[in-house]
């Protein structure tokens, strides 16, 4: 493809349903029920035909006016040609001459294609307390409330900033601190509803989810250290929100965290060492179910929560690839289904 016949420009009126299909086909199952009617986009133009597009916010707080990149896409058909590099990096550029002075996106974890764009245009991935000290409290609750951070679990929040560059160093012990902390946290909402539920009560339920947690970052630091695939621990932003809902009804879902590789490889080698911490993880946690037959409230409340974790963990799409199935499905899919049948079985069996 010759990509100077691509033309990147200002979405017109009249354009935004055709965006927005485009934006729909180009991602999968949940993801694709985000991708909204445009108020403002750059559109992707390839001899007369829209392409692609990036769709974004505009919020104005801490005497800064910030673009908030809701969605980013090139159509199935026009996918590895180029076209996304070049509709990154001039849409940037229309924005900045547009006199933005924040730059803000949240990106998927494992999702190389989409971050690295992102972190080869100035964006940086930045704690909730740099985006205080960027943008102030009103602007982190804008992003808060008004995009998809309260449920994006496994997304990382990225900024750019004109005036410099943001740049913050991976603490990772502080990093595993904050992972249990704020998954232990955000279950004081439900005291209400588990302290009147089994004989365990609130203490049991709050001991076993502890237990999981801890179990599910051991088991993928071990397999990490078989698989000798390296990178950096990371505990994701999002998803504070659905942790207190869903466990409303009965279920667990936690704020995701895991090592990840700095550089990425289309290559079967690759997707095997990724694999290989979520293989060893499913296996352990396909243990736990079978403790709810097990005296003492500990033991009940642990194979409670453990089995609908287990199918979450095999379900390879958006959100819950995050979890570990995704990593396992593009390995090798006949490996996966194993998998899924056993851990649909197990429940159904244990239930």
């Amino acid at each position: 493809m010759d990509l100077s016949k691509v033309t990147i420009r200002p979405m017109r009126d009249g354009e935004q349903k055709e965006i927005q299909r485009i934006g729909k086909r180009a991602f999968q199952f949940v993801e694709a029920l985000f991708v909204g009617r445009p108020k403002r986009a750059m559109a992707a133009e390839y001899e007369g035909k829209l392409v692609g597009g990036i769709l974004y916010k505009e919020f104005n707080a801490h005497k800064k006016r910030i673009a908030y990149i809701d969605e980013a896409f090139v159509d199935p058909d026009y996918q590895g040609l180029g076209i996304g590099k070049k509709l990154y990096t001039k849409t940037f550029e229309a924005l900045w001459e547009q006199n933005y002075q924040v730059l803000t996106a949240l990106v998927k974890d494992d999702n190389a294609g989409s971050w690295k764009p992102f972190w080869d245009n100035g964006f940086r991935r930045v704690s909730v307390y740099r985006i205080i000290k960027e943008i102030g409290v009103t602007g982190f609750l804008k992003h808060y409330l008004f995009t998809p951070y309260l449920i994006a679990v496994g997304m990382d929040f990225y900024m750019c900033n004109r005036e410099n560059t943001v740049e913050e160093k991976v603490n990772a012990p502080l990093q595993l601190f904050f992972y249990f902390f704020l998954n232990l946290l955000l279950l004081f909402p439900l005291w209400s509803r588990w302290h009147h539920r089994d004989a365990g009560g609130f203490l049991w339920n709050f001991l076993a989810y502890g237990s999981l947690l801890a179990l599910f970052i051991g088991s993928r630091y071990l397999g990490k250290l078989i698989s000798g695939n390296g990178g950096k621990f990371r505990f994701n932003q999002g998803g504070s929100f659905l942790l207190p809902v869903l466990g409303f009804f009965g279920n667990v879902f936690f704020m995701n965290a895991n090592w990840y590789p700095e550089h990425y490889e289309n290559t079967d080698d690759f997707r095997k060492r990724l694999a290989i911490p979520e293989i060893i993880k499913w296996f352990l946690f396909a243990l736990l179910p079978w403790t709810a037959l097990l005296p003492g409230p500990y033991c009940q409340a642990l194979g409670r929560l453990a089995s609908p974790f287990l199918i979450f963990m095999m379900i390879p799409f958006y959100p819950f690839e995050i979890f570990g199935g995704g990593r396992i499905y593009r390995y090798k899919k006949w490996l996966w289904l194993i998998m899924f049948i056993i851990a649909i079985a197990e429940c159904f069996v244990i239930s």
